[in-house]
Formats: C-alpha cells, structure tokens, sequence
C-alpha cells in the first residue's frame, strides 16, 4: 500500500492486478496528474512473451535471440499502447488524459472480443 506522500511523488502508476487501488487512491492519484497504467496491459508483455515463447517453442524453426525476443516484446508492447490510445481517442478521450490509457485498454479488448465474436459467427 503506497502512502500519500509516495503516490505524489509518482508519474505513473502501473497496476499489478486488476484493482489494486482503492477508489480514494485513485482519486489522488488523478487530481496528482498521475497517469494509471492499466492492468491488461501490463498483463500483455506477460501474455505476449508466452506466444513468443509457445511459437518459438513448438515451431522448433523460429531461433531467436534475447535481442530478437526482446525487439518482438517491445512491438507488441507498443502495439497495445497504440490500440489503447486510439480506442481511448475514438471514444472522446484526449491522450493528456491520466483515463485515457485505462479507458482505452477497456474499450481496445471489449471491441477486439466483439471483433472475434462476430467473426466466429457468435453474434
């Protein structure tokens, strides 16, 4: 738990899980002009090394080197930066928002899930 003083003294708080943050630290941490990584996207780079991995992995042709690995993590990472930035734009948030990467995530994985959905003919 991050006292008031640590919290305001922070650029960017990145969550570790889904909500570890109380209502009344967000608040805080908003009025701080503190910008709230959100959780699934941190989450991703775990995600997205496991691909990697399970690729390189089962595919036995793919050799890559930690600097290829880390090259394709870090687009990756990029990518959902991008998406969440995007989505949070489409929706009205401005990127100077400490919401928009939060909200952004949100709506990029609700939008890429209903984007599955109807391509498997669910909806």
């Amino acid at each position: 738990m991050l006292g008031r003083s640590t919290m305001m003294k922070q650029n960017l708080g990145m969550k570790g899980s889904n909500m570890p943050y109380t209502p009344e630290a967000v608040d805080i941490l908003k009025q701080a002009n503190v910008i709230i990584a959100p959780a699934m996207a941190a989450g991703a780079g775990g995600v997205v090394a496991g691909e990697i991995e399970l690729n390189h992995e089962c595919n036995n042709v793919m050799h890559w080197s930690p600097e290829d690995f880390e090259s394709k993590l870090q687009e990756a990472m990029k990518q959902t930066f991008n998406r969440a930035l995007k989505a949070a734009n489409d929706f009205g948030y401005q990127k100077e928002s400490p919401e928009a990467l939060l909200h952004g995530a949100v709506i990029s994985a609700l939008l890429a899930i209903a984007q599955a959905m109807t391509d498997q003919g669910c909806v």
